[in-house]
């Protein structure tokens, strides 16, 4: 049996809910572009939970669409999916309720395990097109098929995320500018905003392809790291299929066509790789895809009392299982826990105690206790939100490469901080003056209450919700953060004093190609007046 590491559950801050209707809920599994999802405990077992935000609940447009596409997602057979089971949608506050699939995603699966060769790629690709075929035949056209959205699970691969996310379609677009898809896996006719079943066919030839690939396993045929690049390789360029498994190379390249109406339709795909007459329904019911399965999840008694932290009694077993709701926002993924205490590591890279207003980093003007951004010429440095601008970074002045994995610390004064976020960023920018390329920023508020951001490009999303910290100090407070850059993924975690805040891994880290940079950040309402003072920052070297 292959066993996988287990999804990070964080567990609940004072602002989540415990009990969603008839559901008892245990932990947060991530944050998306309609809201938080939950794991949650219901009437026949274990459950994902999308808690829609507030604020959507109250636009009529955005609540006209999103009954449309769960009336259409209900409608869509089992076959290979994960079935919507239950909502609220009349009432406050509004929920949608998805089976729970036990299994990693495929694109961590290749990921961690390798490519899908042989019968296990054969199984895929039919499973997948199987699913396809149920969920155009509701009516529905996915648009976001990629490897983060089929889950392997003991019964086959289950396509998630299908139809909901279209309710988001005019508001994204709309706040952003931005096209919603994913680069790579986006067929040529989205880009100018045509959408049709073809459309996850091209999508169902990239995931394939991704999926076996002995040469290039996990990246798609039309690889790209941004929109641009993947404009011009769809409509300019030839697909990688070097490696795929050969068995399916033909119809991967069919599906790949440039022209939706020469593309196989989920039937046709159906009909192929399992013969003429085939019914879908009596594959989805034999199909099995043997690539190992760990443990399941078991939850606390009901009589617990919630944890003030992540749930890691929901994370001891391999392969716990991951949440068959996408996260729209951001695609944030856990892997192993990290150990409740702070790292220890084997050397520190760089110290700044701010005693010397000459060490190099930014300064505003004359070091003073009021200075916009620099130092207060008390072996401290302080940054305000001023009449120009309410936000700041300061880059740590580093002659010296920075490692991949490293721990950063800093004490911080917020007594003086009003609606404001201070704290630490990490940033892998192609220069410093790109900050908006990838960065992630882990703050504290003065409040008491900590969390973690991603900015890439135009978009800032939360990568968790605003988490408590215990035994709170605005005059003295010690944040340490681990920034970890691998393979395909960015690791973050932030401690206050000795305990673990929050931790997440985002593997949609395709911008993250410059060298790592750490320094400080701050954010502040407009006229809020509000000033923090940082002391004894330090970048260790973690193993």
């Amino acid at each position: 049996m292959t066993s996988y590491a287990s999804p990070t559950v964080v567990g609940l801050s004072d602002q989540d809910p415990r009990e969603l209707g008839e559901y008892r809920v245990a932990g947060r599994l991530g944050d998306g572009g309609m809201g938080s999802v939950y794991l949650a405990e219901g009437p026949t077992g274990l459950v994902a939970i999308k808690l829609i935000k507030p604020h959507l609940a109250h636009d009529p447009e955005f609540m006209r669409r999103f009954r449309r596409e769960v009336a259409a997602a209900r409608k869509v057979s089992r076959w290979c999916t994960a079935p919507v089971l239950d909502a609220q949608l009349d009432d406050a506050p509004l929920w949608l309720v998805t089976e729970y699939v036990p299994g990693l995603d495929l694109g961590r699966h290749v990921k961690e395990h390798g490519p899908l060769t042989g019968a296990a790629g054969e199984s895929l690709a039919v499973g997948v097109a199987v699913a396809l075929a149920a969920i155009h035949q509701a009516g529905i056209v996915h648009r976001d098929l990629k490897p983060g959205n089929v889950l392997l699970s003991p019964l086959g691969p289950r396509v998630i995320d299908f139809g909901i996310s279209r309710a988001l379609d005019t508001e994204q677009t709309t706040r952003s500018g931005q096209m919603m898809g994913t680069p790579g896996y986006m067929a040529p006719e989205l880009f100018s905003g045509q959408v049709d079943p073809a459309a996850d066919i091209f999508a169902w030839g990239c995931v394939v392809g991704a999926a076996t690939s002995t040469t290039a396993p996990g990246r798609s045929p039309f690889a790209a790291d941004n929109m641009m690049q993947a404009f011009h390789r769809v409509m300019q360029e030839e697909p990688d299929l070097d490696g795929v498994e050969p068995a399916l190379r033909d119809l991967v390249r069919a599906a790949l066509a440039r022209d939706p109406a020469a593309r196989p339709t989920a039937e046709e795909l159906v009909a192929k790789l399992s013969g003429p007459g085939t019914e879908a329904a009596e594959i989805a019911r034999t199909l099995r895809l043997r690539v190992g399965y760990g443990e399941t999840v078991a939850l606390p008694p009901a009589s617990a009392a919630p944890p003030s932290r992540r749930l890691r009694d929901l994370a001891t077993g391999a392969g716990a299982g991951v949440v068959a709701v996408g996260l729209v926002a951001a695609a944030v993924a856990g892997i192993q826990a990290l150990p409740p205490a702070v790292p220890k590591p084997p050397d520190v890279l760089y110290e700044e105690d701010f005693g010397n207003d000459k060490s190099g980093w930014y300064n505003s003007g004359s070091s003073s206790l009021t200075t916009d951004r620099g130092y207060t010429g008390d072996g401290r440095y302080t940054m305000a939100e001023d009449y120009s601008n309410n936000s700041h970074w300061a880059t740590a002045p580093v002659n010296a490469v920075l490692p991949e994995q490293a721990l950063i610390s800093v004490k911080m004064d917020l007594s003086q901080s009003k609606d404001s976020w201070n704290g630490v960023f990490c940033e892998y920018s192609k220069t410093d003056e790109d900050k908006d390329d990838l960065a992630y920023l882990l703050e504290v508020r003065e409040n008491g209450y900590a969390k973690i951001v991603k900015v890439a490009g135009t978009g800032w999303t939360d990568l968790t919700p605003d988490l408590r910290i215990p035994g709170f100090d605005q005059k003295n407070t010690l944040l340490r953060v681990e920034c970890a850059r691998g393979s395909g993924e960015v690791r973050v975690a932030l401690w206050a004093g000795e305990e673990l805040i929050a931790e997440r891994v985002d593997h949609e880290v395709a911008a993250a190609t410059g060298p790592p940079r750490f320094g400080l950040y701050m954010e502040a309402g407009k006229d809020s007046k509000s000033r923090a003072f940082y002391d004894d920052f330090a970048i260790s070297r973690l193993p």
